[in-house]
Parts: structure tokens; sequence; C-alpha cells
């Protein structure tokens, strides 16, 4: 008869993460160790539990008895809990700290994950040279361990950097390896990431129908097994495509249901997200005031977090809606001098 723990570890590999929680939760009641505990964390964070999943990890490491690689690994999953709740210095911290261990012990796939993490982190505050140097090195040191399953999310993170930095084309290279990988080994959760950034690479590159279907199928995936968050996410993401499609009420709707989520979970950062996109659709529909007040309250939450891009593109949604004053676009020339041509384009909220 198979334990807990290794029905969680099953359910695990199959992505259904919520299912796999309640095992690993058994286990810890049982037998506590540090595998039940930390698979609990992370079976919680990837569920949206995140200060559950903190706990988790805080317990976990009761069980490694000062052990180096768990430790790395504790610091890695309490590192992608405090990213998911905005924390991003102790984020980095976890990170860092992780990758020195990792690296003490010769252990290139630690130090490849480490460099993965802190990759999406720079890329989410805006540090896009240090998010690229940290994907092509995470990227490269998979390809010498030949791990193909990490090394095709690690081309996922080093095509969202690539999209965000204008080369569209690379973005998509990236995405559409990894989705091969992942169609091979029938891994849904590689499915749905990968889906979803096809979704978004297409979108840059102006296959919007390519692009609306991409996200319908990530979405699919990601519901499979109860991810919300990372569903809201194609929710959003869809409904920028739909704007450049200029199906406003249909954006409206899919915003709308993404914020429900986004709200349900405490993520702030989708929140911003939501408060930049109903300012264009507002915008979209000529209600100058509603929109005028929704960038000006974007720009003031993405300060707060230290959300770099979508400060700027809040002052754009501002200068669009305004029709007077600087054109802010000029400011992605810190990152990338491809977006004005882009943006004049598409949708001021075309972006990743």
């Amino acid at each position: 008869m198979k334990s807990y723990l290794e029905k969680a570890d099953r359910l695990r590999g199959l992505s259904k993460f919520k299912e796999a929680a309640k095992y690993y939760a058994l286990e810890t009641g049982k037998v506590p160790s540090y595998e039940a505990y930390y698979g609990l964390g992370d079976m919680l964070r990837m569920t949206g539990s995140y200060h559950a999943a903190r706990r988790a990890y805080d317990d976990a490491g009761r069980y490694i008895f000062k052990a180096p690689a768990p430790a790395a690994d504790i610091a890695m999953g309490r590192g992608m809990t405090f990213r998911a709740l905005m924390n991003y210095k102790t984020s980095a911290e976890c990170f860092i700290k992780a990758r020195r261990i990792y690296k003490s012990l010769g252990d290139n796939e630690g130090a490849a994950y480490s460099l993965w993490c802190l990759g999406g982190l720079y890329r989410i505050t805006g540090r896009l040279k240090e998010a690229g140097k940290a994907f092509d090195r995470s990227v490269a040191l998979y390809r010498e361990t030949k791990n193909k399953e990490e090394l095709a999310y690690a081309l996922c993170g080093r095509g969202g950097t690539l999209r965000i930095l204008g080369r569209f084309k690379e973005s998509l290279k990236c995405y559409k390896a990894a989705n091969k990988y992942f169609r091979s080994r029938k891994d849904v959760f590689g499915l749905a990431y990968s889906n979803c950034g096809l979704g978004s690479a297409n979108r840059m590159l102006g296959n919007y129908g390519a692009s609306n279907a991409l996200y319908q199928k990530a979405g699919k995936y990601y519901r499979s097994f109860g991810d919300e968050i990372n569903y809201a996410y194609v929710l959003w993401g869809r409904a920028n495509t739909l704007l450049c499609l200029g199906k406003t009420k249909e954006a409206a709707r899919l915003n709308k249901k993404a914020g429900g989520l986004f709200k349900k979970a405490a993520d702030h950062r989708g929140l911003v997200y939501i408060v930049l996109q109903d300012g264009e659709i507002k915008r979209n529909e000529g209600q100058r005031g509603a929109a005028l007040k929704l960038f000006k309250r974007a720009v003031k939450k993405s300060k707060k977090y230290g959300l770099r891009l979508e400060v700027i593109h809040g002052e754009m949604g501002l200068f669009f809606t305004k029709k007077t004053g600087l054109n802010p676009a000029g400011k992605y020339c810190n990152f990338n001098t491809k977006w004005q041509s882009v943006l004049k384009r598409n949708s001021i909220l075309n972006f990743p």
C-alpha cells in the first residue's frame, strides 16, 4: 500500500497540486519530515496559499539538521513565496543565498534553478539586463547538465524577458522549443506555461488570432489543475489580445473575471495590471475622466510596489488620454528602443 508521501509525489507529477497538498498534509500529521513539509510548501505556493506555504517551509527547516542542500531548497521555496507576496528584497536574498549554497556543493542544476528564479524576479522589477544575464546563464547550465525538463522551463523564462526587450521572434523561438518538449512529456503545467508565453509572443508580433487561441489553450490547462492565479494572468493576457482586435466589451468581461481571481488571492501585481487595463478599456470607450483616474491609481500603486515598467505604462495611459505633454514612451529607451514603434501599432497596454 502506497504511503501518503508516495501518493502526494505521484499527484504532484500529474500537476494535481490541490490533491497532492492534501496527502502531504496527511503525511505531516502521520510522519513529520522535511520531505512532507517541503512538498506541502510547494503545493500551497502553487495554489496561491502563500502565507501557509511560508509556514510549511519553516516547518520543513526543523527537520534538515543543518544539511546544506535541503537548506538551499527551502531558501528557493521561500524566495518564490516572497516574490508572489511582492516582498522582492527578501525574495532576492533567498535566491542569492540558495545559489551560494548550490555553488559551494558543485550543484549546477541547483545553481541554474536559482538563476532562473532570479531572472524572473529581475524581470518583474524591471531590471531587464540583469534578468537577461540570469536566464542566459541558467539556460547554459541546464544545457551542460543535459536536464531537458528544466531547460524547457528556463527557456520560457528567457522568452518572457526577450519579449519585454522587444526581441519578439527570439521570444517565440524559446517558447516553441519549450512547448515541443512539454508536449513530448505530456507535462500539463509546462504546456500551460509555454502556451501562455506563445500567446503573448504572438500578440507582440501582431498574430492576434493565433494569440487568442493559444491563450484559450493555456487557460484550459491551468483550469485542469485548479491554478486560479496563473489562469487569471492568462485571462488578462487574452483581454489584451482582444483589445488589439477591437473587441472591447469581451476584453472588459475577461478583465473583470481576472480581477476577481486576483482579488481573491490578494495578488497585488495582478490587480495593478487590471487597473491599467481598465483604464485602457475606458479610454477606448471614450470615458476620458474615468480612464485618467484609473491610470493615476495604477501609477501610484506601481510605484508603491516597485513595478518600474508598469509605472511607464500608466504614464503612457495618462498621456494618450490627455493628449498633452511629453510622450513618456521615451523612457522605454532605458529598456529597449523598439517599444515606441510597437506602441504606435498596438494597444498601449500591449505588454507582457
